[in-house]
């Protein structure tokens, strides 16, 4: 899975089960499997947090209290100071990036040109022009893509006369019309639906309450409206591909787009809630190791009341949770191209190898192994990501066969784990000394 391993999220599943009923089980297990969901992301990290939740205090999952619209994620009687009832939500770039005004613009192409020559409409990549304007007194820059765009006629005719031209296959096509703004190229190889199309503009909110990073703390404000006065009302918010809450500080100083932290604040200006708790996968560069280091940052925003006095036990939590395996718009992703399932290619430990003139160690991903043994991968490609070459060839020509083999677990936040072969020089691939 996206941000924990998929060995965690069953132990993660495991260790709540007997909080749930069957009902609330199988609900989870339904939304964690089901590969096309696009809030896949969201039902993990619902569970992460729930868990983490469990691990420092006390969890009750789903309470339903009278006055609230429907049951609410969680409740605490000592996450912090006082019984907490907890929702979880979390925000993606989707709405915010025009990606699905773009993807459907660029599927309805792809249909026309397939039926301009065949299956050349699977090899176009779409560029996307933006627009920027004023409206009142607010700035807006845009992606050049009409919400009901539709081919005209006059459309057809011209990607037609490309496609039908000579420089089809070497030279782009800029379409542009009241309704989209788009430069079309043949780059000759399939491209791949829903990763066939590509903008410029980063997914900026022109609007302080008009953002999905809004519109989702509202969401969870109408569900908490019934809870107890006596009680603390808080939302934890991940992100599961947000560049708001990725960088929730990004102020723009010509005052044009709202930054994470100001939606958040204005929300709370508004609304009678404690506290708002951002999550956000965040790679931070560790000089010792020369990489970037994947951690939990973790944002605190609190109410006007400021009724919570006590974060011993958030910071707990923190630090009950596994680190992220990505940042949110990496997950993201990587789940559009179903990364993550449990049949796709599998996520292999790098191969360690170590040798003197006795013996050989190889140490390698089982899961690559079984890969190649059960023809899911071809030779080439396992030799590729075993040694970078076919070294078990050169062993066997210098006389090293194997000579024992064990297995070693990863563990829990690692989908593989490891094979050892040993390998000695033998008579009986060797010449005699």
């Amino acid at each position: 899975m996206p941000i924990f391993s998929r060995r965690r999220i069953q132990s993660m599943l495991d260790d709540v089960r007997h909080l749930l009923t069957a009902k609330q089980v199988n609900d989870r297990i339904g939304r964690l499997n089901d590969k096309k969901r696009p809030q896949l992301i969201a039902a993990e990290m619902e569970l992460g947090l729930l868990w983490g939740i469990k691990q420092v205090a006390h969890l009750q999952v789903d309470p339903a209290i009278p006055n609230c619209p429907r049951v609410l994620d969680a409740y605490s009687e000592d996450l912090f100071n006082a019984p907490s009832y907890v929702e979880v939500t979390t925000v993606s770039d989707g709405k915010l990036s025009g990606e699905d005004n773009m993807q459907r613009a660029a599927q309805k192409i792809v249909e026309f040109a397939n039926t301009c020559r065949k299956k050349c409409g699977t090899t176009l990549h779409f560029a996307f022009e933006e627009r920027s304007f004023w409206e009142g007194n607010k700035y807006f820059r845009e992606h050049f893509i009409a919400p009901d765009f539709e081919l005209t006629d006059s459309m057809k005719s011209d990607i037609r006369n490309w496609i039908n031209s000579a420089t089809f296959e070497n030279a782009p096509h800029r379409l542009r019309t009241e309704t989209i703004g788009v430069t079309i190229e043949s780059r000759g190889n399939r491209q791949k639906l829903g990763f066939n199309f590509f903008s410029p503009l980063p997914p900026l909110a022109y609007d302080i309450e008009d953002n999905p990073l809004f519109a989702a703390l509202e969401s969870k404000y109408e569900q908490l409206s019934g809870v107890p006065p006596s009680a603390l009302k808080v939302i934890f918010i991940a992100d599961g591909g947000s560049r708001l809450l990725r960088r929730l500080s990004d102020i723009d100083h010509l005052g044009r787009h709202k930054s994470g932290a100001e939606i958040v604040g204005h929300f709370l200006r508004k609304r009678d809630i404690d506290l708002v708790c951002v999550f956000s996968p965040f790679g931070q560069q560790s000089y010792s190791y020369g990489r970037r280091r994947l951690q939990w940052r973790v944002t605190r925003f609190e109410g006007r009341g400021a009724r919570v006095s006590s974060y011993d036990n958030l910071g707990k939590l923190v630090h009950a949770l596994p680190m992220p395996r990505f940042e949110g718009y990496q997950a993201r992703v990587i789940q559009k191209q179903s990364g993550f399932s449990p049949t796709a290619r599998g996520w292999y430990l790098g191969t360690e190898i170590s040798s003197g003139r006795e013996k050989i160690i190889v140490k390698m991903s089982a899961r690559m192994l079984q890969e190649f043994l059960a023809g899911r991968i071809s030779p080439d490609s396992f030799h590729d990501n075993a040694t970078g070459k076919n070294l078990f060839e050169k062993w066997l020509t210098d006389g090293y066969v194997i000579n024992d083999a064990r297995f070693e677990s990863a563990g829990v936040d690692k989908d593989d784990d490891y094979v050892i072969l040993e390998f000695r020089r033998d008579p009986a691939a060797a010449d005699f000394t």
